[in-house]
């Protein structure tokens, strides 16, 4: 509610944060939302209501909308952004109705979730970008979406109208390729092309982690074998025969694995399960990553800052392409070694893993890459960010 006394020295805030129906975009913002909440504002996250209890978990409120049903995330990412704008433009009259009278403060909103710049401009609030992806660059549209204009993506004339009539200025491209003000979740260094990048303020703040107790526990087992985890992330895990390579590949080396597989995989099987191995539908990834000496991926931007930030170097499979860019990322800062998909057979997987676990240099970037992660401040840093627009936006000041 606006105008609620003062907690301490800052005066309650209402924080709206919008977001996709994604695993990897919301879990990133989870502990910003949680950070925000106990320095005492108020916040309602606008997603769908497969996402509604981590959003409780956290202390916010679910502001939930309906979204037409996609399948399985599409490896085009033309066709993936397609379908985030038939997400957007079927929310937005959904959000600006349960929203109300109720104003925020201020919107945060995810990369794709333009419903909440749309909406910030109607209310004459600032609005702020969470990114779980790299930061717009040059060659950015060319490399994800194999385009010279992003305007050339279909879906995006009618988001250009959403534009006109919410009273965005600059069209498509200064919504998606130029937003006003960026919290990333990675450090600078691995930004791709950090130089171009064309974001009016970008705050580089590392990944924002919190205790996620609940999505499980994992308990190392007391076998003594070091661990090792395989998952291809939420959204591109219907690969059978990538899991079983892995099993090949690994069976009997001495590594205790555990391959998070997806619902359908895990249900339909993926074949005998040798000793030594854990097949699941999911796990908790903190936990299974603190007792991991490498980690098998696909290259999803989450997956991989949590892997750096418990010291874990990684070999990435990546599914499509924005993958591949976060591939070659962890390739320039040496901290892991990029496999394609085609080439992902038992034996390539056995060696890429086998030269990891014996690279100091890997283990040496690996460290260092830490290090810049936990400097970067994550939640906190991120929760400043959004406090000091705040007071520096006129009417809003403390």
């Amino acid at each position: 509610m606006l105008g609620v006394p003062a907690v301490g020295s800052q005066r309650v805030r209402h924080v709206a944060v919008f977001n996709v129906p994604m695993a990897g975009h919301v879990i990133p913002t989870l502990a910003v939302v949680r950070e925000l909440v106990s320095r005492g504002h108020r916040v309602s996250y606008a997603v769908t209501a497969e996402f509604a209890d981590d959003v409780r978990a956290v202390g916010a409120n679910p502001v939930l909308y309906e979204a037409p049903e996609s399948g399985e995330a599409p490896e085009d990412m033309v066709v993936g952004v397609t379908q985030a704008v038939v997400v957007n433009v079927a929310a937005l009259p959904q959000l600006e109705a349960a929203f109300g009278t109720d104003v925020p403060d201020v919107v945060l909103s995810d990369v794709y979730a333009w419903a909440g710049p749309l909406l910030a401009a109607r209310w004459g609030v600032p609005a702020v970008q969470l990114a779980p992806t790299h930061i717009p660059y040059d060659g950015a549209v060319r490399e994800f979406f194999g385009l010279e204009d992003i305007a050339q993506i279909p879906g995006f004339p009618e988001l250009a109208g959403a534009l006109e009539e919410f009273g965005v200025s600059g069209g498509v491209h200064a919504l998606t390729l130029a937003p006003p003000r960026t919290v990333a979740f990675f450090p600078r260094s691995f930004q791709r092309r950090p130089e171009t990048v064309k974001a009016g303020e970008a705050w580089w703040v590392g990944p924002a982690i919190c205790d996620r107790a609940f999505q499980g526990r994992w308990q190392r087992p007391e076998d003594g074998k070091p661990v090792l985890y395989v998952s291809l992330g939420s959204q591109f895990n219907r690969r059978p025969e990538f899991y079983r390579s892995c099993m090949e590949a690994f069976e009997g080396s001495g590594w205790h694995v555990v391959m998070s597989v997806g619902v359908e995989p895990a249900a339909a099987g993926i074949g005998p399960v040798a000793d030594g191995f854990e097949v699941h539908a999911s796990v908790p990834q903190l936990d299974v990553l603190a007792a991991a000496s490498v980690f098998v991926t696909h290259g999803g931007m989450g997956s991989l800052m949590e892997a750096f930030s418990l010291g874990v170097p990684v070999v990435v499979v990546p599914q499509m392409a924005e993958q591949r860019v976060n591939a070659g990322q962890v390739e320039a800062l040496g901290v892991g070694r990029h496999l394609p998909r085609e080439r992902a057979t038992a034996e390539a997987l056995r060696e890429a893993v086998r030269t990891l676990v014996d690279d100091r240099r890997v283990a040496s970037a690996v460290a260092r890459l830490r290090q810049e992660i936990s400097a970067a401040g994550g939640a906190a840093a991120a929760a400043d960010v959004v406090e000091k627009i705040l007071a520096d936006t006129p009417g809003f000041a403390a």
